[in-house]
């Protein structure tokens, strides 16, 4: 490195202190300095306070004087500390230093004024006061004179302080007397000395800061200078010793490459004469293998091929240019992938060119072939010039390892769980089906015996079984009982197999078995479908009778009665039709629930039917007690069933069937029950019937009686009678109620009891009441006309006719044909009937209730009477039942029954009529309870028409 001359020094650079960097030094040499201030001025105040503490100064003054002196020098010095520290910006310094001056300056004024304060007029140079008031001037100034030294660093506080103390004494005493103008003016030219020597000091401080500065930067600067000169010495001493160690390696390296050369020469030599030897080698293994070599050059085109004819049949003079020749052969599926694997090797994108395709042999056929190859060769412009590879035909392996592909894909594949044991029995393999039937994967079993995995110990006599067909016979299939991981155990069909080498030698056993599990519950789930009813898990009809059958044979053994219930629900079938399939079900669910709650044994129970079940009772003994079997069926079927925001009632028709007494075969006994059900659902359900002889016979009669009533809908045979209502508030007949009667052809007029039942066992009350409906509401027209237009007809509405759902339509047509006014129609029905399907039938009514039809609810009392659902109810008016009003002036319980109802109903705003009223008695205490109609009897019994016509006419002669 060179060393730089004299003349290249360059300067010292000089320095210049800026005015903020003056103002700054300035003020730290004044904080500095500030200790002998503040210990001078604490000195003095001390010493005036000691002089002054006997004279005619109040304490109290000297105190406060003294406490504001050292509060200020305590500041100065908190300050002057604080300043010493500081190291923030300009503009917070010249806070700092306007704080700091202020408080030399507050000083400096207190001592003025305290030669002002602490010496009165009067006391003023007497010979007395005179000592201490000279000890206190001269304290004063000596102060000042301190203070001019310290502060002149900083001008204006230097200038300042001597203003401060100076000048309130010496205008006191030029207002005090014209004779102290002298000692006046001599402060003056103390004070204006002051200032200068102040302004001399200041300038002489700031010229020593400025040289100090430049002398600190001149001593910088020659240390920087130093630094570099030694730093230069350093690096061309190591520069020096580098030069000797590089001539030093420079020289063992020529004697190592001259080493190296011998040996590299001995070396290629040794390596041409193995080479050689290689070449013919490789030349002997390519003959001898089914490669073949090729070498491209790239620039030229040309190729060169080795064992090319053998391998595909072609000779090398039809072969010339690579690419053509692979453009030529070669499948055109598979052209561009080596084209692109050729570009991705030339570009740097793969280390080595590498493709498989199909190449057409000489006589035709494809073959696989697998190409590899690298180039050897680039030119300037990093081209490839030259290739070299290896060509292979490997369609023997691309077939053997599709085969073994398609054996992997099955093996993994099959729907059935395949293993692979070693001659020992130990796990070899196992494919994904069998973790999923046993629970073990494949890393759990291999290694591991087959007795070790997941068998129970029963089986051990069936795997010596097994063992041993293997070795007479090679193979084992069957059903075996095995265990999952989780420890379930599962049923199997196992196949196994012994596999043999070419020599004959066992090598291996091969096995598959598939989970019986789904097989063997859907063989249950049939028997139990074959046996059981799916939805209710009863019995069904089949099982039922072979139940009934062993239970008919061991009575007869034992000489034991058996009884045989036949139960069908009420109501069900238009419930199941309304409200659709899926409710059916359900409610059908919830009555087998209540069958079974009734603590039958559940092999007695069965559904054979629809809505139809059966209940044995065996060793049957006593009569009541069957009877009261049957209540708790019929108690249990009332109940309201709830469920999804419905509330259904059904009911239960039983029929009884007794063996030996009745019965002595299977189908006698079932059809007798079933006899005995039906009869008890013409007596209008709830009830149960034991079968008799004489139902036989009645049953005839009724299907007669049932021929006979469809034909009287065509023959017009049903007439109507009306029965009167009477209004208690007036005494006038302002109602009517339309009672249906069958004019039988050989029968005689039959009251609705011996028909009703079986219309609507049949469907026919639909029909029934529709006409009732059409007539009542014409006749009301006539009355109309022959002026009672006050009177209303009521007509009753069944449960068929509410259930079919065209209540509306029916009412809108009869009303339209007939020209009744729709406030002249009421209809009754019963609450039994609203609540089969509530909300629904609760709308239907809210549509009638719109048209002007008034609506009654009939016999209330003897239904299900909820007083909650009463309020839901858009009815207009209440009828209590008969069975209250028979008994009313005797039995205390149906009057207080009869007063409830009417006071409940009159706070609902309804109405009250009360069925059944026969005597005096009974209309004077149903006055008494503020009833509001009555119907019975006591008015007048049903009668025809014309009857009905005198009944009115008489009223309006006696209104007359």
């Amino acid at each position: 490195m060179p060393v730089p001359e004299a003349s290249e020094v360059p300067e010292i650079p000089a320095t210049p202190l800026s005015g903020a960097s003056l103002s700054d030094a300035q003020t730290r040499v004044l904080a500095r300095s500030l200790p002998v201030l503040n210990l001078v001025e604490a000195l003095a105040a001390l010493a005036l306070i000691v002089g002054y503490r006997a004279s005619s100064v109040p304490p109290w003054q000297l105190l406060t004087w003294a406490a504001m002196v050292l509060g200020i020098v305590f500041l100065r010095a908190v300050a002057s500390q604080l300043l010493r520290q500081f190291d923030g910006d300009a503009a917070s310094l010249r806070g700092w230093q306007l704080g700091l001056t202020a408080c030399i300056l507050a000083n400096g004024a207190l001592f003025g004024i305290a030669v002002v304060w602490f010496n009165p007029i009067a006391e003023l140079f007497q010979p007395e006061h005179v000592t201490l008031q000279a000890l206190m001037l001269t304290l004063t100034l000596g102060l000042t004179v301190v203070a001019l030294t310290i502060c002149s660093v900083h001008f204006i506080a230097g200038m300042l302080y001597p203003v401060a103390s100076l000048t309130p004494v010496a205008v006191y005493l030029a207002m005090t007397s014209p004779d102290y103008y002298s000692f006046t003016g001599g402060l003056l030219i103390f004070m204006v000395f002051g200032i200068l020597a102040a302004r001399r000091i200041h300038n002489s401080s700031r010229d020593t800061l400025a040289l100090q500065a430049r002398n600190e930067s001149l001593i910088a600067y020659l240390n920087r200078t130093r630094a570099n000169a030694e730093a230069l010495n350093e690096k061309l001493s190591q520069e020096i010793c580098e030069r000797k160690e590089a001539r030093q390696r420079l020289q063992d390296s020529r004697d190592r490459l001259e080493s190296t050369v011998r040996d590299r020469t001995r070396a290629l030599e040794q390596i041409n004469t193995e080479l050689a030897a290689t070449g013919q080698r490789l030349q002997l293994a390519l003959d001898a293998s089914n490669i073949c070599l090729w070498d491209w050059n790239l620039v030229s085109g040309e190729t060169f091929h080795s064992n090319f004819e053998r391998l595909l049949g072609y000779q090398p003079e039809a072969l010339g240019n690579f690419m053509e020749d692979l453009q030529r052969l070669v499948h055109t599926s598979d052209f561009p992938r080596i084209r692109a694997a050729m570009v991705d090797h030339f570009k740097g994108r793969s280390s080595q060119y590498q493709v498989v395709y199909r190449l057409q042999h000489a006589d035709g056929q494809w073959h696989w072939i697998q190409d590899e190859g690298r180039v050897v060769a680039w030119n300037q412009q990093g081209r490839a010039t030259r290739m070299i590879g290896t060509r292979r035909d490997i369609t023997e392996d691309k077939e053997a390892r599709e085969q073994l592909r398609l054996a992997a894909t099955v093996f993994e594949n099959a729907s059935e769980a395949i293993f692979i044991f070693d001659r020992n029995f130990h796990f070899l393999t196992v494919n994904d089906c069998f973790t999923r039937i046993t629970g073990y994967h494949e890393r759990e079993v291999v290694g591991h015996a087959v007795g070790e995995i997941g068998n129970l110990p029963g089986n051990q006599p069936a795997y010596r079984t097994i063992v041993q067909a293997l070795k007479n016979e090679g193979f084992w299939e069957g059903e075996l009982l095995e265990r999952r991981k989780t420890g379930e155990e599962y049923p199997e069909w196992l196949q196994i197999s012994a596999v043999y080498d070419e020599n004959g030698r066992l090598t291996h056993y091969v096995g598959m078995f598939s989970d019986l599990t789904a097989r063997k519950e859907a063989e249950e789930r049939v028997q139990f479908l074959s046996n059981f009813d799916r939805l209710t898990g009863f019995a069904n009809r089949n099982q039922f009778r072979e139940r009934l059958q062993k239970t008919l044979t061991l009575a007869r053994l034992n000489r034991e009665c058996t009884a045989l219930v036949f139960l069908d629900l009420d109501r069900f079938r238009p419930i199941n039709d309304s409200l659709g399939h899926e409710v059916g079900d359900r409610l059908l669910k919830l009555a087998a629930e209540r069958l079974r709650g009734c603590g039958f044994a559940e092999e007695n129970l069965a559904r054979v039917g629809g809505d139809e079940f059966t209940l044995m009772v065996e060793n049957y003994t006593n009569r009541a007690e069957l009877e009261q079997t049957c209540q708790q069926l019929i108690s249990a079927m009332r109940r309201p069933f709830h469920f999804d925001q419905h509330e259904l009632l059904l009911g239960a028709s039983l029929g009884v069937s007794i063996f030996p007494d009745t019965a002595k075969d299977v189908q006698t006994l079932i059809n007798q029950a079933d006899l005995a059900m039906h009869q008890a659902k013409r007596a209008g359900g709830n009830t149960f019937q034991f079968y008799s002889s004489d139902m036989r016979v009645a049953s005839v009669e009724q299907l007669a009686l049932e021929t006979s009533l469809r034909k009287a809908i065509f023959k017009n045979e049903f007439v109507v009678h009306y029965q009167p209502k009477m209004d208690l508030a007036t005494d006038r007949i302002t109602s009517v109620e339309a009672l249906v009667r069958w004019q039988h052809p050989t029968m005689g007029l039959l009251p609705p009891k011996d028909f009703i039942p079986l219309a609507e066992e049949t469907g026919l009350i639909s029909a029934i009441g529709e006409l009732v409906l059409e007539r009542s509401c014409r006749q009301a027209v006539q009355w109309h006309r022959q002026g009672f237009s006050d009177v209303c007809i009521s007509v009753n509405l069944s449960a068929h006719q509410f259930r079919k759902g065209n209540v509306l339509e029916i009412v809108d047509r009869v009303l339209q044909t007939t020209e009744l006014p729709a406030h002249l129609l009421e209809l009754e029905l019963t609450e039994s009937l609203i609540m089969e399907d509530l909300d629904k039938n609760i709308a239907l009514l809210q549509g009638l209730r719109k048209r002007g039809v008034a609506l009654s609810l009939d016999d209330f009392g003897t239904g299900y009477s909820s007083l909650s659902y009463l309020k839901r109810f858009p009815i207009d008016t209440l009828k209590i039942d008969r069975s209250f009003i028979t008994e009313l002036d005797q039995s205390p319980d149906d009057a207080a029954i009869t007063r409830a109802i009417i006071d409940m109903a009159h706070s609902l705003n309804l109405r009250v009529v009360a069925e059944g009223v026969e005597t005096d008695s009974h209309l004077r205490i149903l006055r008494s309870m503020g009833c509001d109609s009555i119907q019975g009897y006591l008015i007048s019994k049903p009668v025809p028409e014309a009857e009905l016509l005198q009944l009115l006419k008489a009223q309006q002669q006696a209104r007359a």
